[in-house]
């Protein structure tokens, strides 16, 4: 007899979660099918805004170099500076013969306005320059990615592919988000980021 009450007691329990079910769906229906569900508000995660904060100057930086290489197609980047206050980036790239070409592009639209113009190196610059483009194995937007992981909300003002200590390094001034610039270098062998000491 206990067990009869007890069952019919849960099974009527059933029946009225599942009315108030009905009710529910019903209401959601009546109020539209634009109405969006609790769950499709959230369709970005709470780390994308955070990752694409850290890394906009690395994508507008991007732009240039992409806008600095079309000019010059079949060339590597080796070279940028800000300059006009960071409204204008001076952009040095090297096309497969070893000459170096300059021009000037600009920061907002990232469009070539001066240049691009030849220089006039020497056969053994040209050659050291081809040494470092093939050493290389990070370019020049994998080792502002580095910096940018390095130093968050900092700003790349300069970025120059050298030698430094017999290393193929990315050299890269940036300023950091407390207004404090720092020269870094990053190995373009294996990525690793160091911090430049004073008087290096």
């Amino acid at each position: 007899m206990r067990k009869t009450i007890i069952g019919g007691a849960l099974a009527g329990a059933a029946l009225l979660a599942a009315a108030a079910c009905g009710a529910d769906a019903r209401q959601m229906s009546a109020q539209g099918a634009d109405t969006p569900t609790p769950y499709s508000a959230a369709t970005t995660s709470p780390y994308a805004e955070a990752d694409s904060k850290k890394h906009s100057g690395v994508k507008k930086l991007e732009e240039v170099g992409q806008a600095a290489l079309k000019a010059v197609p079949g060339s590597t980047l080796v070279s940028m500076e800000t300059e006009e206050n960071g409204s204008l980036w001076e952009v040095r790239v090297v096309d497969a013969k070893g000459t170096e070409h300059q021009m000037d592009v600009e920061s907002g639209t990232a469009k070539v306005v001066s240049g691009p113009s030849a220089e006039d190196d020497g056969s053994k610059d040209k050659a050291k320059d081809l040494d470092r483009i093939k050493a290389a194995k990070l370019d020049y937007r994998q080792a502002a990615d580095k910096i940018a992981t390095a130093v968050p909300g900092g700003r790349i003002t300069e970025l120059n592919l050298d030698s430094h200590r017999d290393k193929i390094v990315w050299e890269v001034e940036v300023v950091a988000s407390d207004g404090n610039k720092q020269n870094m270098t990053v190995d373009a062998i294996d990525g690793k980021v160091t911090k430049d000491s004073e008087g290096d």
